[in-house]
């Protein structure tokens, strides 16, 4: 199992296919970055960090077979939005985390069997703030190995 290759596949996926849905709520393209959370490091107005968190490997699975065995990875995405107002950066950050949830929902990424969000958190106030604004999605993706 490549995880470089998914990780770089993931990315690929996303940054070719969020613009489009960023639009539709007037949001430009963000900085993408699989560095560790650091608000002080990056400064963009918005950043979409990925993070790989954790794979398993079920043994009964629909897509199992004689000749293929699945993962379930889970993957944390962080869209974090700064220097607005609280109220707009609040705006930006649900349509922009709406946007993500339509990405996914209405196109597969290659080499995924299945890919679902399968949680969300909303944070107003990082690190005490109210100038930086973000949501996590928990993204699970089925692939076959």
């Amino acid at each position: 199992m490549d995880f470089k290759k998914i990780n770089d596949d993931l990315i690929e996926y996303i940054s070719k296919n969020y613009e489009g849905y960023l639009k539709t709520f007037n949001i430009d393209q963000p900085f993408y970055t699989t560095e560790f959370l650091d608000f002080d490091k990056f400064k963009k107005k918005f950043i979409c960090y990925i993070e790989f968190d954790t794979t398993n490997f079920p043994i009964n699975n629909q897509f199992n077979d004689d000749c293929s065995q699945v993962a379930n990875l889970f993957v944390n995405i962080f869209l974090a939005f700064r220097e607005d107002t609280p109220e707009n950066l609040n705006t930006k950050m649900l349509n922009a985390t709406s946007a993500f949830f339509q990405m996914i929902k209405n196109k597969r990424a290659k080499n995924i069997n299945t890919a679902e969000i399968n949680r969300i958190d909303f944070f107003k106030y990082v690190e005490g703030s109210t100038n930086i604004v973000a949501s996590k999605i928990v993204l699970e993706m089925n692939i076959e190995i």
